[in-house]
């Protein structure tokens, strides 16, 4: 655990800023557009550029995006709609092209 405590203090910050933006689903109305609107952009957006900017600054770490699928899961059941579930490995995955993209870009200005 010692040895990882240096990737996983990069990650806190972030993942506190996605647990928020996460916890905010449930406030809204599960059937309004603002609901929809906040699923299916406004996350998503926000998993891609932040995990673009993490792996900028910090490389290519596996459980990053790992992080942000599992943080969607208290949402999710607060709303109680299993059909949501997906969303929570659409985001990882989404996490997961922004912080390998971020580290390519990484590579290629260390050189």
């Amino acid at each position: 655990m010692k040895k990882n405590l240096p990737l996983l203090i990069p990650v806190l910050p972030y993942l506190i800023m996605t647990s928020f933006i996460f916890f905010i689903l449930p406030t809204l109305e599960p059937n309004s557009r603002y609901f929809s609107f906040f699923m299916l952009l406004i996350i998503p957006a926000y998993c891609f550029v932040s995990a673009f900017i993490y792996g900028l600054k910090n490389g290519n770490v596996w459980f990053y995006p790992i992080f942000m699928g599992i943080i969607f899961l208290p949402p999710m059941f607060l709303i109680i709609e299993m059909n949501s579930l997906i969303y929570g490995c659409i985001y990882g995955a989404i996490a997961l092209l922004g912080m390998y993209l971020g580290s390519l870009l990484k590579k290629k200005k260390g050189r």
